[in-house]
């Protein structure tokens, strides 16, 4: 039988957390009552802390997902509007996709959902804008 690695934790950038923390209170506001959305929370992840089975909690919370179908890679931000689907990676500085956010979003689009990554709020604003999901005469002062 093949070993496996070993688990490496990722630990949380704190930035990151902060900024969509930001991102997430700036979508509350102005966002159209109609649109229907979420932000995915993938904190739970990444708990290094050692549980009763001396595996790290995080690693155990990532194990039941799977069986339960949840996939690796899903977008932080999904939205529905008019029947159609929206997806937005959300990435600060020179945050990069990993491979499961690049198959995710690749399903996303062959789904005929919009998909967009975005670096900070500001895109997030713009991108969810042009997409008609901001309620009208919102502005955003820089």
């Amino acid at each position: 039988m093949a070993s496996r690695p070993p688990f490496r934790l990722a630990i949380p950038k704190i930035r990151e957390h902060a900024a969509q923390i930001d991102c997430t209170k700036m979508l509350r506001g102005v966002l159209r009552p109609e649109v229907a959305w979420t932000a995915i929370d993938h904190a739970h992840s990444l708990n290094p802390t050692i549980g009763r089975h001396g595996k790290p909690i995080g690693l155990l919370e990532a194990q039941k997902r799977k069986a339960r179908g949840v996939r690796p890679g899903v977008c932080d931000y999904l939205f529905w509007h008019n029947s159609l689907g929206y997806a937005i990676e959300f990435k600060v500085d020179d945050g990069e996709l990993t491979g499961d956010e690049e198959q995710f979003i690749r399903d996303l689009i062959k789904a005929r959902a919009e998909v967009k990554v975005c670096w900070g709020m500001w895109q997030v604003f713009e991108t969810v804008s042009d997409w008609g999901l901001v309620r009208p005469g919102v502005r955003i002062a820089a």
